[in-house]
């Protein structure tokens, strides 16, 4: 897959010979590296992208010929440090490129695989334009990847694999088709929203809200005993996860929290999944230890409190008052 390339901060390096802990560390320090765009890993058999925000990884895909999937941004990187086989990219791009791209990943299209060499495109945007649709198109050229932004029925932004002269509407129309030689040369899906791109959580928040409740976990072995808590982590974990699949990749092996997986979520979706993990664990106690148990909390907390204060957690949990 090729994507709509911005200005090359780094361009086809091999990855062999690519330090990638050094280049992300440069893109967080240097004013001049912190830049909005993408990092393209070629391999053999697929392209893989951490998406950059002001030099952070915030976001990762994974693309190839028959799929595309939304990866944990750790995952990216640990599989880029162990091959020795492709090339690393820096693109620097508008953040609107990249929102595009992301939403591909979680908006249901308006419609899809519209092959302009079996449809009357004039039609096709004039339909655009009766229903002021605001959105985008994504435009594949074979590998290429193109991306048309609308608002109220008028192309306003444009990423393109190859040279389009202009936005006008009229000029648009006479590239695509002319691109449009024969069936499947250009296809199209539209996407009538585009959410900001949801940033993943970071290992640092990870770690905050397993510390957390491990340290709960901790204190309440020594009153219940540890067979009982180990049980109650386990259940209190899968009652959570009905609302959270993701929780999936964390395990309750010997009663401890810990992550088994790479974990792809919003900090949002994070905090307010560990909120009802925790509370749906605390409140199994609660008949048994009654007012005991707000002490017992408070005093497993101490050390998070304001870290968790500040985070989804405190906002969603019905612990936030003990914080």
């Amino acid at each position: 897959m090729r994507f709509p390339k911005g200005r090359a901060v780094l361009q086809n390096a091999k990855l062999e010979f690519v330090h990638l802990d050094n280049v992300l560390a440069d893109n967080k320090k240097e004013r001049a590296s912190k830049i909005s765009g993408y990092l393209e890993i070629v391999y053999p058999e697929a392209v893989e992208f951490l998406y950059l925000k002001k030099g952070e990884p915030v976001n990762a895909g994974h693309f190839n010929r028959s799929e595309r999937k939304q990866m944990s941004v750790a995952e990216v990187i640990d599989k880029a440090k162990s091959s020795t086989t492709g090339t690393v990219s820096i693109y620097e791009t508008p953040e609107e490129l990249v929102d595009m791209i992301m939403a591909t990943f979680s908006v249901k299209p308006a419609f899809k695989n519209l092959d302009l060499a079996t449809v009357d495109t004039e039609k096709v945007f004039e339909k655009l334009v009766g229903v002021k649709f605001d959105g985008f198109l994504e435009i594949r050229r074979g590998f290429d990847m193109s991306y048309l932004r609308f608002k109220e029925g008028a192309p306003c932004s444009g990423y393109f694999t190859w040279k389009v002269d202009s936005l006008g509407l009229e000029v648009i129309k006479a590239a695509l088709k002319q691109a449009a030689t024969g069936p499947g040369a250009i296809v199209v899906d539209a996407f009538d929203k585009i959410p900001v791109m949801a940033e993943q959580a970071s290992q640092a928040q990870v770690t905050l809200f397993l510390n957390a409740l491990n340290k709960i976990v901790s204190e309440l072995k020594m009153i219940a005993g540890p067979t009982v808590v180990s049980k109650t982590l386990t259940t209190s974990k899968e009652s959570a996860t009905v609302h959270y699949p993701f929780l999936n990749d964390f395990e309750t092996a010997d009663g401890e929290a810990r992550e088994g997986g790479k974990i792809v979520a919003s900090p949002e979706e994070l905090g307010k999944a560990f909120a009802e993990w925790i509370d749906n664990f605390v409140d199994s106690f609660r008949v048994v230890l009654g007012k005991r148990l707000d002490g017992v909390v408070q005093l497993a907390l101490k050390d998070f409190r304001f870290a968790l204060k500040a985070s989804s957690f405190g906002r969603h949990s019905k612990l936030k008052d003990l914080l």
